[in-house]
Parts: C-alpha cells; sequence; structure tokens
C-alpha cells in the first residue's frame, strides 16, 4: 500500500514537472511559435491539468494559463479566451486556497487580456491574420455579477477570489498594457458599483472592495495622481446614487490616502465641508463613523483644515449629552431636568437648547429654546 502511494505521488509530480517546463517553454517562446504548436499546449492544459485529482499539477496548470495571458494568447480566439476565464471562474471554489490563488491570478490576466484585443497575437488564417474581437462587459459578467451573487458555503472563498482577480486585472493593465493613472482611477466607480444599493454591506463585502480600491488603484498611483485621486473620491461622495456604504468605502480610501501623503492637496481643501464634514450628518451611523475617523486623518496631516471644527464638535456633543440627558428623565417620569442642564434664556421661562440645523459651510450650529415651564413672575403683555 506505501509503495501505491508512493508511485501515484511520483506519477503527481512528474505532470507538475511537465507543466511547468511547459509554462517556461510558452514563456521563453513568447508569441513567435508555431499557432497549432500553441493550441496543442492550449488543449492539453484544458482537457488534463486544469482538472487533475492533484492539487499541484491543478496550480501547474493556472500558471501556463496565466503564461498564456501573458504572452497575448496565441493560437486562441476569443471563444478559447472566454472558456478559459469561465473555468477560471469555477476553480476560485476549488477546497485547496493555493489552488484558488494560482486561478485567480490567472483570470485577472486573461480578462485583461480579451478586453485589450491589441494585446492579442493575431492568428494567422488563410487569407492573413485573423480579426481580433474584444470581450463585452467582460467586467461585469465575470467579476461584479459572480461576487454580488455569490452565496453558500464558498461564497467567502468565491469573494476573495476575485479580489485578488480584481487587483491583478489592474495590475496587468497598469504596468503590462501602461494605462494611464486617470483611467486606472475611474475603475474605483467600477469596483464600487459591488456595494450600489446596499444599505449596509455584509463586512466582508466591505472588506474586499477596500482592499481592491487600495492596493488595485491607490497604491499604484503616483504621489500626483494620489492628489487628484483624493478629490475625485471627495466629488463621489456629493453624488446622489452614493450608497452609505460607497460613502464608507470612499471615506476609508481618503483616511488611507491621506495619511500616505502626509499633507492635504489644496483642490481637497476646496471641497472638505461639503463633503467629509458633511458627512458627518449623514443619515447613516455608519458613514458618520467613517467621517468622524476620517476627519482624525486630517486632524493628524494637517491640523489647521480641522482647527474651526474644534468649537463645533465640542458644542454638537454638549447638545447630544443634554438631549440624552432629556430622555432619561423622561423615562422616569420626571416633569422637569435636573437643574444643572437648565439653561436660563434671559426670560421668564426656564428652557434647554437642542440642535436644530448644523451649517456645515460655516463650521456652526444653530439652536432653539424649549420651555419646560413658567416661573412665578406673570408673562409680559
Amino acid at each position: 500500500m506505501g509503495s501505491f502511494s508512493l508511485s501515484v505521488q511520483i506519477r503527481d509530480f512528474v505532470r507538475k514537472d511537465a507543466l511547468q517546463m511547459l509554462g517556461n517553454a510558452l514563456e521563453g517562446c513568447g508569441g513567435s511559435g508555431p499557432s497549432t504548436a500553441y493550441s496543442e499546449a492550449y488543449r492539453m492544459i484544458m482537457r488534463v491539468g486544469v482538472s487533475d485529482k492533484s492539487f499541484i499539477v491543478r496550480m501547474a496548470a493556472a500558471r501556463c494559463l496565466k503564461a498564456f495571458a501573458s504572452i497575448g494568447g496565441p493560437g486562441l480566439g476569443i471563444t478559447e479566451l472566454e472558456n478559459s476565464i469561465l473555468y477560471c471562474l469555477k476553480a476560485l471554489e476549488d477546497p485547496v486556497s493555493s489552488v484558488r490563488d494560482a486561478f485567480a491570478e490567472a483570470l485577472g490576466g486573461l480578462l485583461a487580456l480579451a478586453m485589450n484585443p491589441e494585446a492579442q497575437v493575431k492568428q494567422q488564417g488563410n487569407k492573413g491574420p485573423a480579426a481580433v474581437r474584444k470581450l463585452e462587459d467582460g467586467l461585469q459578467k465575470h467579476f461584479i455579477l459572480p461576487f454580488v451573487r455569490a452565496s453558500g458555503v464558498r461564497a467567502k472563498d468565491l469573494r476573495v477570489g476575485l479580489t485578488l482577480s480584481w487587483v491583478s486585472f489592474l495590475q496587468v493593465l497598469h504596468h503590462k498594457y501602461n494605462i494611464p493613472d486617470s483611467e486606472l482611477q475611474n475603475f474605483a466607480l467600477v469596483v464600487m458599483d459591488i456595494l450600489k444599493g446596499n444599505d449596509f454591506a455584509d463586512p466582508h463585502v466591505l472588506a474586499c472592495v477596500l482592499y481592491v480600491l487600495r492596493v488595485g488603484i491607490a497604491d499604484q498611483l503616483t504621489e500626483s495622481s494620489q492628489r487628484s485621486f483624493l478629490g475625485f473620491l471627495g466629488r463621489k461622495l456629493e453624488t446622489a446614487d452614493c450608497s452609505p456604504s460607497m460613502r464608507v468605502a470612499t471615506l476609508r480610501i481618503l483616511s488611507y490616502l491621506l495619511n500616505n501623503l502626509g499633507e492635504v492637496p489644496i483642490e481637497f481643501k476646496n471641497i472638505l465641508d461639503n463633503t467629509v464634514v458633511g458627512a458627518l450628518c449623514d443619515s447613516s451611523s455608519h458613514v458618520r463613523i467613517e467621517a468622524a475617523l476620517t476627519l482624525r486623518a486630517l486632524a493628524k496631516v494637517d491640523p489647521s483644515c480641522v482647527g474651526g471644527l474644534i468649537s463645533y464638535g465640542v458644542t454638537t456633543l454638549h447638545a447630544l449629552r443634554e438631549s440624552g440627558s432629556l430622555e432619561k428623565y423622561q423615562k422616569l417620569g420626571s416633569r422637569f431636568p435636573p437643574d444643572r442642564i437648565l439653561i436660563s434664556n434671559n426670560t421668564v421661562h426656564i428652557g434647554r437648547y437642542v440642535l436644530v440645523c448644523q451649517q456645515t459651510d460655516m463650521r456652526t450650529a444653530h439652536y432653539r429654546t424649549v420651555d419646560w415651564g413658567s416661573a412665578s413672575a406673570p408673562l409680559p403683555p
């Protein structure tokens, strides 16, 4: 029995080594070899390697698919590319995490190639090079919808795999296909579409989106591009279609960028009141908390930006504390609040101040008095 098990392991390693050699050959030859050789290599990978019982063989097959994507997919048409993408999606639910990671990386490279026909190696036909086609709606079909629809015991594994695929996709676009930073930051809106319509996203979903925004986009931008990205995200907070979950994600990345830059760009200061400060009044408590954390990051980086908010914050806290005290004493059946929170309003009435409207642009707050009863003196005519 032991010799049989050893024999199986040896055969597994032989197949794994054979696929590794194939992957090295693909990378070494690039797209300059005969089309039939590439087609045969692809057929062997898909027929034997990706479905092998041994996880080390499946990992080697995933790396071969990544190699195919890196050299432009010679010998493959859009049909073969999409079939490979679909199989990589299926492999993201593999029970072995290292296999999932390998196929996630391959998926990102294959989708980037399928969506950039100019990078694909043209197949030679009887009448010259065959026309290449672009995969339409690739992100929506293969990244966003599978992520949103993930369910069951493997849902988290699938989401993590798609998150790594997103990062691989964006890194290939930026490093290999040289898309400019201005185009790269536009993908932030596509990534956050995952959160659209969700008032309170699953924390795991939110964490995946934040990882893509940080590693896939923010970390790849130059310093000057990160400055413009701050304003880009700030303006997103002002849009009507920005759900609470999207606001939380946006504010979290704003904090990350501010800490990275170590300063507050002037263009971001100009929209500060209408974005981050305005989020303090959001109806969602999650957004208000995240806005407060972003202001903390601002205070660390440039205290002068939030100096005018100190008195505003103190006044608001006093008002909230008094409101809480009022509710407490009302529940206890007390007619009047305690003496320490009664405020004379210079009339014959005893009242207290209640927050009515927060004026974020001026960093002030408006209050009105609420009467609790009249004194013994008669009211003026």
